[in-house]
């Protein structure tokens, strides 16, 4: 967890005399414009035997949802509807922007003017007196040598997270605090909050850029990944 700066005597008296010349209003936070969805979850080894043993791509029957075309596969033998891998995630799921100096965090006023905005970087918003928080904390090494791991994700770029909040005070960067999670490597914003209240992220609008969906078997066993 990383924390922000605390402020002087001198500090805390402008902002009092600040909060009562201050008429609330609603203000806007946007995070982006990079991000993406990662999910995994372990999977039965006698599925990832068949899907090997008939040579089926896991990518390819990750994203087709033409039941049709996968019939011939038992029920008890998949890791998930045909096009549904975003459902094998009893490890881990999250979505969101991904936390890394590339993306802005900004909030804007009333008239839709900026007021302050920072990258996405530990130092920088440490600077800015940001606190950011790890919420959790999800490796695929951590499981026992042998379990099979189905792995997706996507990335996405445009608007991941957008919210409002109410000031009764001018905006403080120093109440804010940013929620991450740390996904097999991918840090990704799991949630924000001001003065201690909660930022509902009520808009999104983002174009998929990427997609990944692979076996995963810990330890040094090698790999089948399907060629048809």
């Amino acid at each position: 967890m990383k924390t922000g700066k605390k402020k002087t005597k001198v500090e805390q008296h402008e902002e009092l005399i600040q909060t009562l010349k201050f008429t609330p209003r609603t203000y806007t936070i946007d995070i982006g414009p990079y991000g993406g969805e990662v999910y995994f979850g372990v999977v039965d080894r006698k599925i990832y035997d068949f899907f090997k043993e008939h040579k089926i791509n896991i990518e390819e029957y990750a994203s087709d949802w033409d039941e049709d075309k996968w019939q011939f596969i038992p029920e008890d033998l998949r890791p998930f509807a045909p096009g549904s891998g975003y459902d094998c995630d009893d490890l881990a799921h999250n979505s969101g922007a991904t936390f890394d100096s590339g993306n802005n965090i900004t909030v804007y006023d009333e008239n839709n003017d900026e007021v302050w905005s920072c990258a996405l970087d530990y130092a920088q918003l440490e600077a800015q007196g940001v606190a950011a928080e790890s919420v959790e904390e999800i490796y695929i090494n951590e499981q026992q040598d042998g379990t099979v791991i189905f792995y997706g994700a996507q990335g996405e770029k445009g608007f991941l997270f957008s919210g409002r909040f109410l000031l009764s005070a001018p905006f403080d960067a120093g109440r804010l605090v940013i929620e991450y999670s740390d996904l097999d490597g991918w840090e990704i914003v799991s949630g924000v909050s001001y003065d201690g209240e909660e930022i509902i992220n009520n808009h999104s609008d983002s174009t998929g850029k990427w997609s990944e969906a692979k076996w995963i078997i810990v330890g040094d066993e090698e790999v089948y990944d399907g060629d048809d």
